[in-house]
């Protein structure tokens, strides 16, 4: 699923890690230990690219759905729990965001004879079946079911996230990435 070939950082002249290799398979749980400096941190953010080693490479399989906790998370002002959780499902809301103006046009329309009524209908089937395909029908209870899993409080469901301390919020978070079925969770 990963390789990490030869990775290795430095700062400032002096080694942080050098010449790493490790293979991550499918099925494979990881510990990443260390003292505070030794490179963890530093590790996971070139493993979500989100840090170039200075040589060294990192591959992964093309299909690879790769999730990272960040340890700083800044959510937007104003959601509730399940509206910040709903989050980890953009293209499932963009998908029925689509099929709720599709269905707005079919109830507006009054040519049902027409080529432009038939291509509606058409693009309500593939949306439906798109949406079916995402796994749409399903998003609502899977979502309720990791937030009671990590805790939540099925009456704090609808509470700002704002109102929540750092460990909670980042246990939001965490429920967003176990929803996306990501590969490989960092």
């Amino acid at each position: 699923m990963l390789n990490i070939h030869n990775l290795s950082v430095s700062f400032g002249g002096t080694y942080l890690f050098e010449e790493v290799t490790f293979r991550l398979g499918a099925g494979d749980r990881v510990g990443l230990v260390g003292k505070n400096g030794a490179g963890k941190s530093t590790m996971l953010k070139m493993l979500a690219k989100d840090f170039a080693p200075d040589s060294g490479t990192i591959s992964q399989e093309k299909e690879i759905r790769m999730g990272f906790l960040r340890q700083d998370i800044d959510f937007e002002q104003g959601r509730t729990v399940l509206e910040e959780a709903y989050q980890a499902f953009t293209e499932i809301k963009e998908v029925e965001k689509k099929l709720e103006e599709i269905n707005h046009q079919l109830v507006t329309r009054t040519d049902y004879e027409s080529e432009e009524y038939s291509q509606i209908i058409e693009d309500l089937s593939d949306y439906t079946h798109r949406f079916e395909l995402l796994g749409g029908y399903n998003y609502v209870g899977d979502t309720e079911k990791i937030l009671l899993g990590l805790g939540f409080k099925r009456d704090v469901f609808n509470n700002q996230t704002e109102t929540f301390s750092g460990g909670w919020r980042m246990r939001i978070e965490l429920a967003k990435l176990l929803l996306q079925s990501n590969d490989i969770l960092l």
